[in-house]
């Protein structure tokens, strides 16, 4: 298992930021490019692959969450003194508090084309909650990263495609709302670029502040679990023929596999 000081050691002529950078950026942009190229397709086409990308990155999610950072949290709480059983209470705090902070903003992250919340919500509130939404995800990026480069690049994995049909709803919203389709893009593009401003300051604010890497990793985890489970469930359940079904639960089961074996292959 490799830990912060040792993971420094082994990066040394590739300073961290530009992983936690290079990796914000990628993920990013990926996202974007695939979600994008979606809009090519047609609608019927379109909501036909959405299940399947969200039950990939459902699988991802939660992966994400309990092998790699509630673990992590777990480890750095015990080194510095911290009881273990905090994690799990900042676990339940922070997923209570993505569900007030969600409704503060009337911004539910809709996974399909004519999602009820989205049309009722302005596409300039959209842009806004997706930046905030955008600059918490680079925030964990460099948090993980910080951890060990593995914990890093799964939940790059996860945040990634979990982007992927998140910015695929915004696009069709946008395009119903009036927007061409170069306009959606640059202002997907816009909000997604805000994901490098919270990697900046993730990586500045808890590089010398290890102690504090526990808590963050646990409303990280919170936030893949709230994510995961009240997002994008709700998309999974809507889903009723039974070939979509067990399409939905081997994509979920590919999704974890992934991130178990990017964190194995690593030596994690």
């Amino acid at each position: 298992m490799i830990f912060l000081g040792e993971e420094r050691n082994c990066a040394t002529n590739f300073p961290m930021i530009w992983w936690i950078l290079g990796f914000t950026l990628l993920g990013s942009v990926l996202s974007l490019l695939i979600a994008g190229g979606f809009l090519f397709l047609s609608e019927a086409r379109r909501k036909a692959l959405t299940p399947s990308l969200v039950a990939f990155a459902t699988g991802t999610l939660l992966a994400g969450a309990l092998l790699g950072l509630i673990p992590e949290a777990l480890h750095h709480m015990h080194e510095h003194g911290g009881s273990e059983e905090n994690v799990f209470l900042i676990v339940l705090l922070g997923i209570i508090g993505f569900f007030l902070l969600e409704k503060l903003l009337f911004v539910h992250h809709c996974h399909q084309d004519d999602c009820v919340s989205h049309q009722k919500t302005p596409a300039q509130m959209i842009i806004v909650g997706d930046a905030l939404h955008n600059f918490i995800d680079g925030v964990v990026i460099a948090a993980s990263f910080l951890i060990s480069i593995p914990v890093g690049i799964a939940a790059t994995i996860s945040i990634a495609a979990h982007e992927i049909p998140q910015e695929l709803g915004d696009f069709g919203i946008f395009l119903h709302s009036g927007y061409s389709r170069k306009k959606a893009f640059l202002y997907n593009l816009l909000s997604g670029l805000t994901a490098l401003l919270g990697a900046l300051v993730g990586y500045f604010a808890l590089e010398t502040a290890e102690g504090i890497l526990a808590p963050v990793m646990a409303l990280a985890a919170a936030s893949f679990l709230y994510i995961a489970l009240a997002d994008l469930g709700p998309t999974l359940h809507r889903q009723t023929r039974l070939k979509t079904v067990l399409q939905s639960i081997a994509l979920m089961i590919l999704g974890v596999v992934v991130i178990a074996l990017t964190l194995q292959s690593h030596g994690h």
